[in-house]
């Protein structure tokens, strides 16, 4: 069971899911604002917990990390797996793109992994 309390909750294809906006840990923080690039971060929680994605809202380019046990209909190690998103993140959350990644992250197809730093720099 994921916990709720300060979380908005949303229904996508049957599945319930959890998601918030926060920043990263104070060494992450730090570490990065020394780069100029401060951010908070998107996290989506399924329910049962097997879909986890944390997705950084100003990155350059838009990523996401996923740390469940499911992605895109396959199995995955349950460490963190970074993905380019195929369309860009808008100024604003809203639960409309909230719906829209999590149907990308379960339904999706093909997404292009890519490691801390391989193809771009954070």
């Amino acid at each position: 069971m994921v916990r709720k309390k300060n979380r908005r909750r949303i229904l996508c294809g049957g599945r319930s899911y959890v998601w918030y906006v926060r920043a990263g840990d104070r060494d992450y923080w730090e570490r990065v604002e020394r780069n100029n690039w401060v951010t908070p971060f998107l996290h989506i929680i399924s329910e049962d917990k097997r879909l986890i994605l944390t997705l950084p809202l100003n990155a350059p380019k838009p990523y996401a990390i996923s740390r469940g046990r499911v992605f895109q209909g396959r199995p995955t190690s349950g460490r963190w797996e970074r993905y380019i998103l195929p369309f860009d993140i808008p100024g604003s959350v809203t639960p409309r793109l909230v719906a829209e990644i999590i149907e990308w992250a379960v339904s999706g197809d093909r997404a292009v992994g890519t490691e801390y730093g391989a193809e771009f720099r954070f």
